[in-house]
C-alpha cells in the first residue's frame, strides 16, 4: 500500500489521530485499537483487534505505519502514513514489546518472522554494558588511531552518554553499535580507576 496524506490533522497528537482513524465498524465487522505507540514520530505500531461479525471470529494482530509529519507543509497536507499489517512483513522492527504481548498467535510466516525480528531487536538493545561494568570483547578491537584494546570499563560521559575506557591505554573510546559486538561482562567488576571527565576521543572501526 502507498502513502496516504491528510489535511485534516489539526494537532492533538499523531498517535491519537491514527488511533481514531484506524478504528471503525460496519456490518461486516469491527476494528479496535487495544494499544498503540508512536516511536520517534516516524513509526506507529498498534495492537488491533478485528471482530468478524459474520463468522464470529476475533483476531488481534499488529498494525505498522511509517509516519511523516510535516507541520508546515505548504499544501496543508501535514500528516502522512503508510500502513501495513504484520502479515505483510514490515521492515520497521522497533515496536514496543508490550504491543507484541497483546497479539494472538501469528497467522502467517511473515508475521512470525516480523515478531522474531522485533524481539531480537530489543534483545540487542538490552545487551549493552552498563556504567561500572568491566567487559571483555571476544576479539581485540582496532581503533582509528591504531590502538588496540580488548578489555574496557563502561563510564558515564555527560548526562546520558556512555564511554568505554580501554584498560590497557586508559583512553576513553566510544564503541559504535556495541549491541552487535560479542563481549562478556565480568561478574565481579575490577577496581581499575579512571577519570570520567574527558571526552571519548576515538571511535571504533565497526
Amino acid at each position: 500500500m502507498g502513502w496516504t496524506y491528510t489535511s485534516d490533522y489539526r494537532g492533538g497528537g499523531v498517535r491519537a489521530y491514527l488511533d481514531a482513524h484506524f478504528e471503525s465498524e460496519n456490518d461486516a465487522g469491527k476494528w479496535e485499537i487495544l494499544d498503540s505507540a508512536l516511536v520517534q514520530m516516524r513509526r506507529y505500531y498498534a495492537a488491533m483487534r478485528w471482530t468478524n461479525k459474520t463468522k464470529g471470529e476475533v483476531r488481534t494482530l499488529a498494525l505498522v505505519c511509517l509516519v511523516n509529519h510535516v507541520p508546515r507543509a505548504s499544501d496543508g497536507y501535514t500528516l502522512g502514513w503508510k500502513d501495513m499489517s504484520e502479515d505483510m512483513g514490515p521492515v520497521a522492527i522497533d515496536c514496543p514489546l508490550r504491543i507484541l504481548d497483546r497479539l494472538d498467535p501469528p497467522a502467517s510466516d511473515h508475521a512470525r518472522k516480523w515478531r522474531e525480528d522485533v524481539r531480537a531487536h530489543h534483545a540487542r538493545r538490552r545487551a549493552r554494558p552498563k556504567v561500572g561494568d568491566i567487559f571483555t570483547l571476544a576479539e581485540p578491537m582496532t581503533f582509528t588511531d591504531g590502538s588496540v584494546e580488548q578489555r574496557f570499563r563502561a563510564e558515564r560521559y555527560g548526562k546520558r552518554g556512555i564511554g568505554h575506557r580501554g584498560l590497557t591505554t586508559g583512553t576513553l573510546y566510544r564503541i559504535a553499535r556495541i549491541e552487535t559486538v560479542d563481549f562478556t561482562v565480568e561478574s565481579e567488576p575490577a577496581a581499575e580507576a579512571g577519570s570520567e571527565r574527558d571526552a571519548p576521543t576515538q571511535t571504533s572501526l565497526l
